[in-house]
């Protein structure tokens, strides 16, 4: 599976953040009994994920815009509700819609915070990485998803913390993948 996500990060007491484009990219294996209308699949998928801020402007007239940048190593796994029933003909689950729910696992392998400045004539960026005591390494979350063809729309919605200390901080990621059954 290949494809762009986009995420943010719902923190608390922040109402100014918005979504970022990244990708994500894994691979799936498949654990769907064929000709039942009930299945299961468990995938491994690297995400690029974080958050971005509106842009500001400093007391010097300087604009600045804040991001949060996080890989993850994603583990879903999902029940697959297919919307028809299996006909002899079918060879694969990709000419079925399919209703995916269940949870996530997920591990942060590391961190970013970005600061963009840019006055009239350049920009200057920032680039913080997360101190590792700062983060949790583990999120979890309940994934939906909605796939025909070779194509899913998935929405991950975090439950855990993102960082440990502070306001409560979760992840909320959109994908758009490409994947080929095998």
């Amino acid at each position: 599976m290949l494809g762009p996500t986009l995420s943010t990060m719902n923190i608390t007491g922040i109402d100014s953040t918005r979504f970022r484009l990244d990708y994500c990219f894994g691979a799936r294996v498949a654990l769907i009994p064929k000709h039942l209308p009930i299945g299961a699949e468990l995938d491994v998928v690297y995400s690029r994920q974080g958050t971005s801020t509106k842009s500001g402007t400093l007391e010097n007239g300087n604009r600045v815009r804040l991001m949060e940048k996080s890989s993850y190593i994603n583990i879903p796994l999902l029940l697959n509700f297919y919307m028809r029933r299996w006909k002899d003909d079918d060879d694969d689950e990709s000419k079925l819609v399919r209703l995916r729910v269940g949870p996530q696992i997920g591990f942060c392998l590391k961190g970013d915070a970005v600061e963009s400045v840019k006055d009239s004539r350049k920009t200057i960026q920032t680039i913080i990485p997360w101190p590792v005591n700062t983060f949790n390494r583990i999120d979890y979350g309940l994934t939906m998803a909605v796939s025909y063809w070779y194509v899913e729309v998935r929405y991950t919605y975090g439950l855990s913390n993102v960082f440990k200390e502070g306001e409560k901080s979760t992840n909320h990621v959109i994908s758009v993948t490409w994947s080929d059954i095998w």
